[in-house]
């Protein structure tokens, strides 16, 4: 072989970089001390949940089981098991039972079950599945489906062949034949298309084995469960399972409630898995794959909810909190977050500060976000909440070469993506840095033992190891320790990385090495809590808006000792640790604009002193940081106790109007420039253009830039506010020497008068240098009305016009076109009912066994549409929505249709759910420890937006009185800066389908030019006014003499034939049941006594009690009540001359005036009378002859004549067709005409649910018929899915 030659040595592949250790001294401190290695440390993990079958978690290095707890906290793998049954023998003496499916289940003989009694349930495998692995499985599944499917076309298409070749001239039956055979084929192919998967599904048996609740699932789907795995909770017996070779997925169990809820564990994706392989994962046969604490025991805590794509929810969060504590965690990793509106508040941000935290000791770790690089953009609970160490994301040279493929190395710093302080009340936001990325396991549905991910959700799990490092050796020496201790040597001890914020990179060696060093200072063992009087008793001083920027600030500072609590609630607090507390501190200020006092005496009572910051003299448009530190003057070496943060940022003003530009800012790679700006009064929105050009000489390498646009609005989260965007510089031929200027635009919109970031940053990965010109501008409109806010404008319907005034207060705004579109349809609903219940306990407990009450409210409401359209739906609770981690509440929501199929699952975020025509119902679920108040809410409003099919515009006119007469005056296209002028709005006549006086329309009034991104210029809220009234028009009617003894005679009589009509239905217990028989026999004898024998109302009325009755009849009088019917139904029929009756229908009427009109328009009604009730008279003959099971075709054909008695709306109708179809061996068409009602139906009405669950009942019954195995299977396994037998849990 010839010998390789390449330019350079092959080197090693760089195995540390793929998790690193060396940065943050792991691996030091490891080579150091081999076994304190996390050994005897307990991780909680709040993620998607974690594969027990990944690589590396399945021992400790020390030979200890990996996982020693497993719980789905989100609720998403719950199964209601309260159907309780007793198995019978087959005759090879096995016990079976009938599952919930409808598949028989073989039991195991050797099952111990002392009660005898089996409790069932199913899930379907897709509410289970991660989202990638259900996509997986679909997939496959469909394409095995098809091979099936395409081989039952041949075999028809073979059929219908072999007819046609047997039958070369066709009598009208064969062509009947013909269209059968041509529908089945139809039938296929629209069912193909309509294919949805339901996928696996699972029955579930649950038993008591005389010392455990035990659950086997039918995992395989044969029904033979003599040999499946028989699992109880996960931490009793540390055992799981998986579904199939398949699909690799894993699930353990936990069952509640004596046994009346299974929860079936199964991960809601990847996330989870790596994250605990980084913090923690063993590999003895390759320990350079190791995670950080390879010693380390792991809690699974499962907060991603899979109802909701792995969405955390607030219940799962705080039944987390729980599930800390039982298991005794010593540390808890949560690479989860969002954006909040508020800091530091919220059940679960309490319950983790005051109780796993400031009780149990628990060091919580969690994620900063990923939303930087702009300032303040953390996320909860990781960067806004004291007592949860928050972790930003870092880059090493070696996780360059091992993660990234790198050819050029650059800088080592934060991501460019991490997100950045302070938080929004001044708190630092992030408490330090660790390597933001790795390579390492993941689970074993995704067919790969190893992924690299990145994000701060890196970060966080590889500081929790490094931190349990640290207790694993405090814990071998004996040392005591709090989080308090922990967090303030962590802090102190941390790499200085030239951070704008001074975060540092955390440290292992030299944070142990602190905290053995320090050991004996028990005031380390005191948290502080922070507040600025003057500032709603913020944490930190943040001084960002124009105003306070450009004066000085005295402010209180309020500092109270935090002291551990006992673990007994029912002890005090440690009063003598807190008599005993003393500490003389040294304040320091870092910065010349701070001024603080020299020193503070604290003991454990609350301190207060001044401080003043200056930050008039510092430079406009810059961000400037400073701390105020306090040190134990008695050991100011280990760092400071605690430190204040002060942030100015502060904007410059400009000097146009209008108008801003920054030239020839130099970036390189990870680079950040930012620029703070005060946005005019009155500016709506914004056009950022960025400039880049290469050197005349000089190419420029391509490279990604984030431009970030950021405002902070009082309670509103940043994620509102803020716009980002990612744009690429020197692309294709603009990184050529001379290349033409690239120019990129954005345009967003603005709040006005408030500090505007506008951030820059050169990805972290793209190398090169790069010169950038950013100019800015802002544009304006605003408009003002009797009824109109900053974005929103209000237009009463009932006004006609609506006058409003229209300026330009910035500039000159050209190329105006107003034009307002309503696209949304807005309903206000009130519960129909609720309810309030105490929780379970052993789950749903607070810590010091407080209970939770669950309050449940059911919002009814329907979809309008035509055909076969769908509507988007957007619940929403507009005091609820957008709280997560900083809500008191724990909101939940499921949407359903009218038979209680699960249409779709919602929370704090409004979701948008896509629905045919039909009746929903919606339950929100609401949980809280106070009764009392959740009993204020129970009459809470729910708003649902309807989309519309075709959005309703309303004119804008230019001028009023032109307005009045719906002349056409366009609105001016140009504004001058300064001007004002009038704009009427004419409101619409016409309104959508479905929209009744108290509805609104919802849209947006626009003005013409490019699309701005974020809020509109202006919101439309249109109120609906009364429906018209149609206006009679005069016409001549019959004069007749009346008869006032024959008008009373006549109400009395249709009075008597209105309750005729509701009799045979009208009344449920047996006893008015009889009495009501009796009284219909009676008044059906006086009213033909009377003469009333002939008309049609009452003859109506006697057929639609009779087929009442009939329908409801017991099965041995039953065929005697539908005779009874045939009966009435002859009557009428006889009754009416069907001769003159089609000659008058047959005939075009002549066009006649004055009495004669009125004469004929008399007749035609008494004519359409008489033929409406005729079909139902056939109708009805039809209904009674298929009940009867007698030949119906006469009557089918006779009714055909009159009506199309195989319309698609009317079930009776259709099931008399497919009665005769069915009779005639022609189950294509049958199941055609079922199929195409059942569409017809949408989601279902009220009205109409039983019968759609007659229609599926027929459907399968004639693909069991057919012999179409393959899709008979297909509707069963959706059965239980489409017609569940109760209402989903939560």
């Amino acid at each position: 072989m010839t010998a390789l030659k390449t330019i350079r040595p092959i080197p090693e592949f760089p195995l540390q970089g793929i998790l690193p250790k060396e940065e943050t001294e792991a691996a030091s401190y490891l080579k150091k001390y081999p076994n304190y290695d996390g050994r005897n440390t307990i991780i909680a993990i709040l993620d998607t949940g974690v594969d027990p079958g990944a690589a590396g978690l399945l021992v400790t290095s020390d030979g200890k089981p990996k996982i020693i707890d497993i719980v789905d906290c989100s609720g998403s793998g719950d199964i209601p098991t309260t159907t309780v049954v007793k198995p019978t023998e087959n005759e090879e003496g096995i016990p079976v039972i009938t599952g919930l499916t409808g598949r028989k289940l073989l039991l195991g003989k050797s099952w111990k079950n002392p009660s005898g009694e089996y409790r069932l349930g199913f899930k379907r495998a897709y509410d289970l599945f991660p989202e990638d692995l259900k996509d997986r499985i679909k997939k496959e599944r469909l394409a095995e489906f098809q091979k099936k499917h395409f081989s039952l076309v041949a075999k028809v298409q073979e059929e219908q062949a072999a007819f046609l070749k047997a039958h070369a001239t066709l009598s009208e039956e064969d062509q009947r034949v013909k269209a059968d055979f041509n529908a089945r084929l139809e039938v296929l192919k629209d069912s193909l298309k309509n294919f949805s998967d339901p996928g696996p599904v699972y029955d579930v048996v649950v038993f008591h084995d005389g010392s455990v609740w035990r659950a086997v699932v039918d995992a395989k789907e044969d029904g033979d469960l003599q040999d499946a795995p028989q699992l109880t909770n996960y931490k009793t017996e540390r055992q799981y399972a998986t579904f199939s070779n398949q699909d690799k997925c894993n699930y353990s169990v936990n069952i509640y409630d004596n046994g009346n809820m299974l929860s079936l564990v199964v991960i809601a994706g990847s996330h989870g898995t790596h994250v605990a392989a980084i913090t923690a994962a063993n590999h003895p046969d390759e320990p350079a794959l190791n995670g950080v604490a390879p010693g380390a025991q792991i809690v699974s805590i499962k907060i991603g909810d899979s109802r909701l794509g792995s969405m955390e929810t607030q219940h799962a969060l705080t039944r987390a909190v729980q599930v800390i504590i039982e298991d005794k965690c010593d540390l808890a990793n949560m690479s989860y977050g969002e954006a909040s509106s508020y800091p530091d508040i919220g059940r679960f941000v309490e319950l983790i500060r005051e109780e796993a935290v400031g009780r149990h000791g628990c060091i919580f770790v969690s994620s900063a976000g990923n939303a930087g690089p702009a300032l303040s953009t953390v996320g909860s609970p990781g960067g806004t909440s004291s007592g949860i160490f928050s972790v930003g994301a870092f880059q090493s040279q070696a996780m360059q070469q091992a993660e990234y493929a790198l050819y050029e190395a650059v800088p080592e710093r934060p991501y460019t993506w991490s997100s950045r302080g302070p938080a929004l009340d001044g708190a630092v936001g992030v408490d330090i840095y660790a390597p933001g990325a790795a390579i390492t396991s993941i689970p074993e549905y995704e067919l790969s033992k190893y992924q690299r991910m990145n994000g701060t959700s890196m970060s966080s799990p590889n500081a929790c190891g490094c931190i349990s490092l640290i207790l694993s050796g405090l814990k071998a020496e004996n040392k005591a320790y709090t989080p308090y201790r922990v967090h303030r040597a962590l802090v102190n001890a941390s790499k200085d990385i030239q951070d704008q914020f001074r975060v540092g990179f955390l440290q292992v060696e030299k944070t142990f090495e602190h905290l053995l060093t320090y050991h004996a200072y028990e005031e380390q063992d005191v948290d502080y809590k922070i507040q600025i009087a003057e500032r709603e008793n913020a944490r930190g001083i943040y001084i960002r808006e124009w105003e306070e920027c450009n004066k000085a600030h005295t402010l209180t500072v309020k500092v109270e000792p935090k002291f551990m609590k006992d673990v007994d609630y029912n002890k005090p607090d440690i009063n003598e640790k807190k008599l005993s507390f003393e500490c003389r501190m040294t304040l320091v200020a870092t910065e010349s604009w701070i001024r603080v006092p020299d020193h503070l005496f604290m003991n454990s009572a609350l301190r207060q002193f001044e401080v003043t910051v200056d930050p008039t003299q510092l430079a406009a448009g810059s961000v400037h940081f400073g701390e105020i530190q306090a040190f134990d003057s008695s050991c100011p070496a280990r760092g400071p106790v605690f430190s204040i943060y002060v942030t100015v940022a502060k904007p410059v003003e400009l000097t146009t109007q209008s108008y801003i530009k920054f030239e020839n800012v130099q970036f390189g790679p990870g680079h950040i420039e930012r620029r703070l700006i005060r946005v005019p009064a009155g500016a709506t929105h914004a056009e950022a253009v960025i400039r880049s050009a290469s050197g005349a000489n000089v190419a420029q390498l391509s490279a990604k830039f984030v431009v970030y646009v950021a405002q902070l609005i009082p309670q509103l989260r940043n994620d509102h506010t803020n716009q980002g965007y990612m744009i690429r510089l020197g692309k294709g031929s603009y990184g050529e020497a001379g290349a033409e200027e690239q120019s990129e635009t954005k345009r967003f919109s603005v709040y006005s008068n408030h500090t505007m970031e506008l951030c820059l940053a050169q990805y972290w990965d793209s190398p090169g240098a790069h010169n950038v010109t950013v100019e800015l501008t802002f544009h304006g409109i605003q408009i003002a009305g009797p009824t109109s806010g900053p974005r929103t404008v209000f237009v009463n319907g009932g006004d006609h016009i609506t006058r409003f005034h229209v300026s330009a207060p910035i500039r000159r705004e050209e190329g105006l076109s107003p034009s307002i579109s309503l696209d949304t349809l807005r309903k206000i609903v009130r519960p129909s009912e609720s309810s309030i219940k105490p929780l379970v306990a052993d789950r749903d407990s607070l810590p010091n066994s407080r209970l939770m009450y669950n309050l449940i409210s059911t919002y009814n409401f329907k979809v309008e549409a035509s055909g076969k359209e769908s509507v988007t739906v957007s619940p929403r609770f507009p005091s609820l929505n957008n709280l997560l981690y900083d809500s008191p509440l724990e909101m939940f929501l499921i949407v359903s249709d009218v038979n209680n199929k699960v249409v779709g699952f919602g929370d704090v975020y409004v979701k948008k759910f896509k629905l045919p025509k039909g009746d929903y119902s919606m339950r929100l679920q609401l949980r809280h420890e106070s009764e009392e108040t959740l009993e204020k809410l129970r009459h809470l409003p729910a708003v649902i937006d309807f989309s519309l099919a075709k959005s309703q515009t309303l004119e804008v006119s230019g001028n009023w009185p032109d307005a009045l007469v719906s002349k056409k005056n366009a609105f001016p296209s140009v504004l001058e800066r300064g001007d004002t002028k009038a704009a009427f709005v004419v409101s619409s006549t016409e309104h959508p389908k479905g929209a009744k006086p108290g509805d609104f329309l919802v849209g947006e009034w626009k003005w013409g030019g490019p699309k701005v991104d974020g809020q509109p210029i202006a919101r439309v809220v249109y109120a609906i006014a009364p429906e018209q009234i149609a206006i009679k028009e005069e016409t001549v009617e019959l004069e007749e003499e009346i008869n006032v003894a024959k008008q009373l005679a006549e109400q009395v009589r249709d009075a008597q034939v209105a309750w005729l009509k509701k009799s045979g239905s009208a009344y449920k217990t047996e006893k008015d049941k009889e009495a009501a028989a009796v009284a219909r026999k009676e008044l059906i004898e006086q009213l033909e006594a009377a003469g009333h024998g002939e008309h049609l109302p009452f003859m109506l009325a006697q057929l639609d009690v009779s087929i009442a009755v009939a329908e409801g009849a017991e099965a041995s009088v039953k065929d005697e009540k539908w005779r009874e019917v045939l009966v009435v139904a002859d009557k009428i029929t006889n009754a009416i001359d069907q001769a003159a009756l089609a000659q008058f229908f047959g005939l075009k009427p002549v066009t006649l005036h004055g009495k004669a009109e009125a004469e004929q328009r008399k007749v035609k009604k008494e004519k359409e009378e008489a033929k409406a009730a005729l079909v139902a008279a056939l109708k009805a003959r039809c209904v009674a002859l298929v009940a009867l099971k007698e030949d119906s075709d006469a009557a089918y054909n006779h009714l055909s004549q009159w009506s199309e008695g195989t319309g698609v709306s009317d079930w009776k109708s259709v099931n008399v067709y497919l009665e005769r179809e069915r009779k005639h061996g022609r189950n294509g068409l049958a199941l055609q005409r079922v199929n195409s009602w059942l569409s017809e139906q949408g989601g279902g009405s009220k009205e109409s649910a039983a019968n759609i669950k007659s229609a599926i009942a027929i459907r399968r019954e004639i693909l069991h018929e057919l012999n179409w195995t393959l899709w008979e299977d297909y509707e069963q396994s959706w059965d239980g899915i489409r017609l569940p037998k109760a209402a989903a849990t939560f």
